[in-house]
């Protein structure tokens, strides 16, 4: 199956499901306002080209051999992730102007395009080249896809070394999703299951989301194991969590809010290196698995998320 195949079989219905619903409850208009401007801004700010494209785009492609160093779709994906993450962090510490990630993405996967079909010489071509636009694909929201990467990679899907490199875009998840919660309810860990196709490489991807208004995304990352993700989570929420253990997401209502803890638009400056190298994953990681919830019949209702503690 060709990467646009695969992908296009998971896309159905995934437009109803993925829908970002604005938080409409009594309560919280001083959110709703807030991302309100934040769109508006940061459509605004998308008729300005920001300065600190090139340079970071730059580096990326300088930097694209070090995916070579990776033995497996998930090694590539998470490679692909701190390289960019590395160039969006530096981007909110130097207090950039219109950060405009989403944009920044496309710029940077056409560059890439150019750059993987530009021969290095008569024998041979840019293989980092190849590899970083798997890897774009691999972590890149539906709506961030550009169809000339996907017509491309298409075309050599039987041609590519390593074999497994095809497989770095078709993560999907399993439905199995645990969560925990801190004494107070204000962090919430989603671990959710994920394979790559065959039941390959089975892992977990952790959603550390903060309840506070405006509901936030933390962190995020990949495990090899349930145990190990709560572990670390506790860790790093500390000794309000140190009695959180894992238990079964059995009532999908309690995963609305999920869709909007990934808004692309809302960038708040203050957000970690390890929120940035997960910016684009874990929004597609949100999808996989809204994806699989529709497949399955158990879907997250599209209705808004009920109240959230207020920090103190």
């Amino acid at each position: 199956m060709s990467v646009r195949e695969a992908r296009t079989t998971r896309d159905l219905g995934r437009t109803a499901c993925l829908a970002r619903f604005m938080p409409s409850s009594r309560g919280r208009k001083s959110q709703r306002r807030a991302k309100i401007a934040a769109r508006a801004r940061h459509h605004r700010e998308r008729a300005t080209r920001p300065s600190w494209y090139d340079e970071s785009i730059r580096q990326v492609l300088r930097h694209r051999r070090t995916l070579l160093f990776a033995k497996r779709p998930r090694e590539l994906e998470q490679a692909t992730c701190e390289l960019l993450g590395a160039q969006l962090h530096s981007a909110v510490r130097s207090r950039a102007a219109h950060l405009n990630f989403d944009r920044w993405f496309g710029e940077l996967a056409s560059a890439t395009l150019s750059s993987a079909n530009a021969p290095v010489s008569q024998d041979e071509s840019d293989i980092p080249g190849w590899w970083l636009l798997h890897g774009l694909l691999a972590i890149a929201p539906t709506d961030f896809l550009i169809p000339a990467i996907q017509d491309l990679l298409d075309a050599t899907t039987g041609h590519c070394d390593p074999a497994w490199l095809p497989l770095a875009c078709r993560v999907q998840a399993t439905g199995e999703i645990w969560h925990l919660t801190n004494r107070d309810e204000t962090r919430i860990a989603l671990v959710a299951g994920y394979e790559y196709p065959g039941g390959a490489d089975q892992h977990v991807y952790l959603f550390d989301v903060e309840t506070c208004s405006p509901v936030e995304l933390l962190g995020a990352d990949v495990f090899d194991t349930l145990d190990q993700a709560a572990r670390a989570w506790r860790a790093s929420v500390g000794e309000s969590a140190v009695d959180s253990h894992p238990s079964a997401v059995t009532d999908h209502e309690t995963l609305m809010f999920l869709p909007y803890c990934c808004d692309p638009a809302h960038i708040s400056g203050l957000e970690s290196r390890n929120r940035l190298d997960n910016w684009f994953r874990a929004a597609r990681r949100v999808e996989e698995l809204l994806v699989t919830l529709r497949r399955r019949g158990t879907p997250v209702p599209p209705i808004p998320i009920p109240e959230f503690t207020e920090c103190r």
